[in-house]
């Protein structure tokens, strides 16, 4: 017989037993959806953070280039935003408000540099920036010029890139005029141009000719192959470094640690660390107190050698315009030559510590000219090297005989390692219409890193900085990261 009794009471037992199981499996699985939404929630708002502190950093960024030259640092320990001049530091993201909060300190050694520190908080989530920038440099550029038109030319000198000539340029690049392109050469580095022409007087106009740069007509040019960091149009133009540069520089010579030649004179860079110099001291007489022929020194102390007109010394009685250099060989140290009117480059420049093999090198050489730095073709090498900083104040770089055949685009090339400033493009070689080298040099160009950070002998930002047309002082951002449990590193 069966007990009726004792089924039932198994079977309630039983329904019991899975009853709690199904209650606690849903238990389970609404806490983990709690917690996954909560998770979800957490870093949402983490991400929503790092933006409130990025806009932080906007946000200071913009007013201190505002503000330029009147910028006032807040006192140690208090936020510069907020403060009472200020807005409360509140950000709306999506449907979402959060606050930042940001400090600024400042150096003044050996420019102005400034540490900025923003903080974004929504709900309970933090994240922390920190970005670090100076007062841009002259050399901020790896090639700046003032127009793109040269009528000694015959008007606009062309960027090429084409398959056996390719003209590649590294770092940033800034034209106030129009940049002319010819296939598709490529730049590593962001790229703004100004579009602005150059008025009959040598001023520049105040209207842009062109939203673009200028396309070679009927030839296959794709500006996301170019411009690989991207391209601003329009934009403010940079002002070029003033005259005072130059006189600067001759003052910085003239103080008793540097060196003045006067007349044109040659130095060649040793890699032992001296130079070899041919030319004259001359005294406010016109009266020779040192005379070098081919004689090797101990560079000046400061770094800075300047070769000025016979003119500029009034009993010299001269009109002559002879105050050029003219330079070549191996930099081992940090030099300047700067001349009145013109830097010849008879050989390679290079460093004796290269800083792309060596980055802890030191070596840094500026030549600047107050009209033109010209390469003398019948004396340079095929394989040319032409590191450091180069500024033709009033002119352009370029080579004497650029038509003269050299080789093919990949045994004639110029390694030009730094910063090129030109007031105008210079023409460094010829081509035909199939992109074929005819003359001169395949001119590859490559930035300096290091000079976002340094600057040669006697340049700026020791002495001037650099502004756009709009009065701002151009920055250069140095660094920015996140700090991570307050440490910013």
């Amino acid at each position: 017989m069966i007990d009726i009794h004792q089924n039932k009471g198994f079977a309630l037992v039983f329904s019991m037993i899975f009853l709690f199981l199904i209650v606690s499996f849903m238990a389970v699985y609404l806490l983990a959806v709690a917690s996954g939404v909560s998770q979800a929630n957490r870093t949402a708002n983490a991400k929503k953070a790092y933006y409130i502190a990025d806009a932080g950093l906007v946000d200071a960024y913009e007013r201190i280039e505002q503000a330029g030259k009147n910028f006032t640092a807040p006192a140690n320990g208090t936020n510069y935003i907020p403060s009472p001049n200020t807005d409360n530091g509140v950000f709306t993201i999506g449907n979402s408000t959060g606050n930042y909060v940001v400090t600024v300190a400042t150096t003044f050694t050996p420019a102005t540099n400034f540490t900025i520190t923003s903080t974004g908080t929504i709900g309970t989530a933090t994240r922390t920036l920190q970005l670090k920038m100076t007062w841009a440099s002259i050399s901020k550029y790896a090639y700046w010029s003032q127009t793109e038109l040269n009528a000694a030319f015959g008007g606009p000198l062309w960027w090429v890139g084409e398959p056996g000539l390719e003209m590649l340029t590294t770092g940033p690049v800034q034209t106030n005029g129009q940049l002319n392109i010819f296939g598709n050469p490529i730049f590593y580095g962001a790229v703004t141009e100004a579009n602005l022409p150059i008025l009959a007087n040598g001023t520049l106009g105040s209207t842009p000719t062109s939203t673009t740069p200028n396309y070679y007509p009927n030839i296959s040019s794709n500006p996301s192959i170019i411009f690989t960091q991207g391209i601003t149009n329009d934009a403010p133009p940079v002002n070029l470094p003033p005259q005072t540069t130059l006189t600067n520089l001759n003052t910085v010579a003239s103080d008793g640690q540097g060196l003045v030649l006067t007349g044109a004179s040659t130095v060649i860079f040793n890699p032992s660390g001296t130079i070899t110099v041919t030319g004259n001291v001359v005294n406010n007489n016109c009266v020779a107190t040192t005379k070098y022929n081919n004689t090797t020194i101990t560079p000046p102390t400061n770094g800075v050698v300047y070769v000025q007109s016979t003119s500029t010394i009034s009993k010299c009685k001269s009109s002559a315009q002879d105050g050029n250099a003219t330079v070549q060989g191996t930099v081992h140290g940090q030099l300047t030559v700067a001349a009145d009117q013109n830097v010849y480059v008879s050989g390679s420049v290079a460093y004796n510590s290269d800083p792309r093999k060596n980055p802890g090198s030191m070596d840094l050489v500026a030549l600047v000219a107050n009209q033109n730095i010209t390469i003398i073709e019948a004396s340079a090498p095929t394989q040319l090297e032409m590191a450091g900083v180069l500024m033709a104040m009033q002119g352009s770089f370029q080579v004497d005989q650029y038509t003269v055949y050299r080789g093919n685009s990949t045994t004639a090339v110029m390694d030009q390692y730094g910063s090129l400033i030109n007031y105008v493009c210079g023409a460094t070689g010829e081509m035909d219409m199939s992109g074929t080298l005819l003359g001169g040099w395949n001119q590859i160009q490559t930035y300096d890193n290091r000079l976002a950070k340094m600057a040669p002998p006697g340049f700026a930002p020791m002495s001037t900085f650099l502004t756009n047309s709009t009065g701002n002082i151009v920055y250069s951002k140095l660094n920015i990261q996140e700090c991570v449990s307050g440490n910013c590193g």
